[in-house]
């Protein structure tokens, strides 16, 4: 038996599910040759220490933006026809991922406002059917950003009409635009499929973002979705919060109905990170967004939402 066969044996037993305590390489090479047949150099073992971290099949993971290794956690491919798109009527583990799911749109909304964010619910709003994997011809959220006054005495938010005159002569958006694609469960092996998926969602909007809800451990996971933000131009972060963290918060409407104060108990079981930045697009697909509102009824409720906003100069009601 070879070495890489004989440590893909090995380190499952070795190996911490936690990467918060990853081994360092110096360790775990004193570990490995303890039960490993044969004589390989510490420059071998940490060559394929290395290298299998980078293999989606293989039981090591690297952390990322620190040392040590941990076990990878595999994950069964999700069955086209009970886990890909759940509804709330998908039975007792169904609920439980909707739940998660709303949970994650919930907080990203909190998150937005504060930072003049208005986001506005695509995914299962109304009567469409909620996918917890996400369409591929709608984001999840779209977030809203308007020139806002400043120094109101009021403190109501009103529109920067000055600012928004300008723009619409100069032929730019009068707002942003960005699409967003909530992901969970997002591995080195499934990462590029939920990356172009949130592309293709968010395709038409003048920035996409895809958002994904467990921390980003993996320095092959990072370091792949990296490659795919940049070269796509798709911002792409992490809030930071694993599954069980995610269970023990309150339902996705007691979220909504939190006081400042007691969003940020939420807010401090959070560990955000930024992957890549979003690039704006020169303009959006109108032709697609035009498509899209005859598709989607949500699309529909979105442009009645922008244009009622614009008219009010405020925000409107979502």
């Amino acid at each position: 038996m070879n070495l890489r066969e004989q440590l893909r044996i090995l380190l499952p037993e070795i190996l911490p599910d936690d990467p918060d305590q990853a081994i360092k390489g110096t360790e775990l090479i004193r570990m490995v040759r303890l039960r490993l047949a044969g004589d390989y150099s510490d420059a071998t073992l940490r060559y394929h220490f290395s290298i299998l971290s980078y293999d989606s099949t293989s039981p090591i993971a690297k952390v990322d933006q620190g040392q040590g290794y941990y076990l990878r956690q595999a994950r069964r491919a999700p069955d086209s026809t009970s886990e890909a798109y759940l509804s709330f009527a998908a039975g007792p583990e169904g609920d439980a991922r909707v739940a998660r799911f709303l949970r994650l749109l919930a907080i990203y909304e909190r998150r937005s406002l504060p930072l003049a964010q208005h986001p506005f619910q695509l995914n299962g709003r109304g009567r469409e059917e909620l996918e917890v994997r996400g369409h591929w011809d709608i984001p999840d959220l779209v977030i809203a950003e308007w020139d806002l006054e400043t120094g109101a005495d009021d403190n109501v938010t009103r529109f920067d009409s000055a600012m928004i005159n300008l723009r619409r002569h100069l032929g730019g958006p009068e707002a942003g635009i960005t699409g967003v694609q909530i992901k969970s469960g997002v591995t080195l092996e499934n990462c590029r499929a939920e990356f172009f998926q949130t592309l293709s969602a968010t395709s038409w909007t003048l920035q996409s973002e895809m958002v994904v809800a467990e921390p980003l451990n993996d320095e092959a996971l990072v370091r792949a979705l990296r490659s795919l933000g940049s070269q796509f131009g798709v911002g792409i972060s992490s809030l930071g919060i694993n599954t069980a963290q995610l269970d023990e918060l309150p339902s996705a409407a007691d979220i909504t109905r939190m006081s400042a104060a007691e969003f940020d108990s939420v807010l401090a079981k959070l560990r955000p990170q930024r992957v890549t930045a979003p690039q704006l697009r020169q303009r959006m697909d109108w032709t697609a967004l035009s498509s899209l509102r005859e598709k989607h009824a949500s699309v529909e409720e979105l442009i009645r939402w922008l244009g009622g906003s614009l008219a009010a100069g405020r925000p409107a009601e979502r």
